[in-house]
């Protein structure tokens, strides 16, 4: 897993993301984006860390995505759901590439997928289209 983080923090870097992680931050602190200094922080102590490549992946999206009026209007108004939903789709699609590497198209299963980065079951939907689109 730390291979996949480690990875994920080269293509952040390699995107003029900068990224801070840290273990200073209390488990129940999220970790999150800030879009106008593109860059990421990154709570090393939280309580899931299986789910810790999706986090990074999730908030590299929302730098990826955004730019500074989308992060104004992603924090006051009710277009929060879709921002999100777009780094849901980033964050997925980010994600795939490490799973299907070394499986032929039989191997992959979406439930395997989730359940090894811990993606929560209201995205499976997501990660099935993604998969179709990505994988074919």
């Amino acid at each position: 897993m730390q291979e996949i983080i480690n990875s994920l923090f080269n293509y952040a870097l390699n995107h003029d993301i900068g990224v801070v992680y840290t273990d200073k931050l209390m488990p129940e602190t999220k970790s999150f984006a800030d879009i106008p200094t593109r860059s990421i922080v990154i709570n090393a102590n939280d309580p899931n860390q299986r789910q810790l490549p999706l986090i990074i992946a999730h908030e590299i999206s929302h730098v990826v995505q955004c730019d500074t009026s989308d992060a104004h209007l992603n924090f006051s108004t009710a277009l929060k759901p879709h921002y999100e939903q777009k780094a849901n789709i980033g964050a997925i699609d980010l994600l795939i590439p490490f799973y299907v590497e070394d499986k032929e198209l039989d191997q992959i299963n979406v439930d395997e997928f989730t359940q090894l980065f811990a993606i929560p079951s209201s995205l499976r939907d997501i990660c099935i289209t993604e998969m179709k689109k990505n994988i074919n």
